[in-house]
């Protein structure tokens, strides 16, 4: 049984926040002040304001959080800077790819498509054929709890990554079946490939901004 606590505030102090988005650097901090208007540093300053009403802190309200189990390294802007020095711009990958897996429904992927050119302004939207379950060789098990068949991530993946197009930028892999990344996990709403180009969802499941981050982790955008 989780044991409930006092609500805890996951953020750090309006120093330490101010670093991180503006820098110590005197270069970044002088690109930083041409690259913005005053309403949009206005508007940015924001996040380390500690009196702030927007990006507001998250909370931690046991000890099983996910933020608690699931840490990731926190990534300044400076780190985000000089990451995409090391990056190579492929202009032959133009394209966004949706690669549906079982039968998802057009109006769904049509709906997908706009809101991913929407997002992405400027790139192209494509969407494959739909590919039977049974043809990506994926491992699956019966979930006793929901009465439903899952299918494993890592198997979707493999498949998007050996049947990617030469022009994607990246192929996100959508499937109306419930999804898991691992034994000891119950379902997952989605995962991403950590330094590649490959994410697959269950679009129902997520609003389509959170689609969109599954797309936007996978760096799609900086290679």
């Amino acid at each position: 049984m989780l044991q409930c606590r006092h609500a805890q505030e996951f953020s750090f102090g309006p120093r330490a926040l101010k670093d991180a988005l503006i820098s110590t650097n005197p270069a970044l901090q002088e690109l930083y002040a041409k690259a913005f208007s005053s309403a949009e540093k206005l508007f940015l300053s924001e996040a380390y304001n500690p009196h702030r009403t927007l990006f507001c802190g998250l909370f931690i309200r046991t000890a099983f959080d996910w933020l608690l189990s699931h840490p990731d390294a926190p990534e300044d802007f400076e780190t985000f800077y000089h990451s995409l020095l090391r990056r190579k711009q492929k202009f032959c990958r133009k394209h966004i790819y949706l690669q549906p897996i079982g039968p998802v429904g057009n109006s769904l992927l049509n709906s997908l498509q706009t809101c991913v050119e929407s997002f992405f302004w400027g790139l192209r939207v494509k969407c494959l054929p739909s590919v039977p379950v049974a043809s990506i060789h994926c491992c699956y098990r019966h979930n006793q709890d929901s009465d439903r068949v899952q299918l494993h991530t890592d198997g979707i993946l493999t498949f998007l990554k050996n049947n990617k197009p030469m022009d994607a930028l990246c192929v996100l892999g959508l499937t109306l079946a419930d999804l898991y990344p691992c034994e000891t996990w119950s379902f997952t709403f989605g995962k991403f490939l950590t330094g590649d180009t490959f994410a697959c969802t269950h679009p129902l499941l997520l609003s389509p901004c959170s689609s969109l981050c599954l797309a936007s982790h996978s760096e799609i955008l900086d290679l």
